[in-house]
């Protein structure tokens, strides 16, 4: 398979993964309110599709502008892997160890709402983190 071919086919994935999360999308708003509004199809195939050349438009200019260097080489890969695995390890000794002052201090039940934002703050600094080690 070429490569050609083979990034047609990732871009046609992800733009069905989209499609099909925005149908579950309507189907759970609807069946929350009981009022299937397809009518919601069209900006979402919109946003979708607009999305994807908004994003093929800037890689083009940044191709243009910078040639055909890469965006991250061998070293900011590693530095992003290094990133990753130390971030793993963090995570899961201080969600454990969060875990265990929290039944230590008899707190029996944790609302999921609170267990919500706790999950958006390491997405954040994984994110803002992954985002520091390419630049580095």
């Amino acid at each position: 398979m070429s490569v050609k071919r083979l990034q047609t086919t990732l871009w046609l994935v992800i733009i069905g993964s989209m499609l099909i999360g925005g149908v579950l999308g309507i189907y759970l708003i609807g069946k929350e309110t009981g009022e299937y509004n397809y009518e919601l199809l069209l900006p979402m195939g919109i946003g979708s599709v607009g999305g994807l050349v908004i994003f093929l438009a800037n890689r083009k200019f940044k191709q243009k502008r910078n040639g055909n260097v890469p965006d991250y080489d061998e070293r900011s890969a590693l530095l992003i892997q290094k990133y990753f695995m130390i971030a793993l390890y963090v995570i899961l000794f201080g969600s454990g160890a969060a875990l265990l002052v929290a039944y230590a201090m008899g707190i029996q039940y944790i609302e999921t709402g609170l267990l919500i934002m706790c999950l958006f703050g390491i997405f954040m600094v994984l994110g803002v983190g992954a985002l520091v080690a390419k630049r580095l």
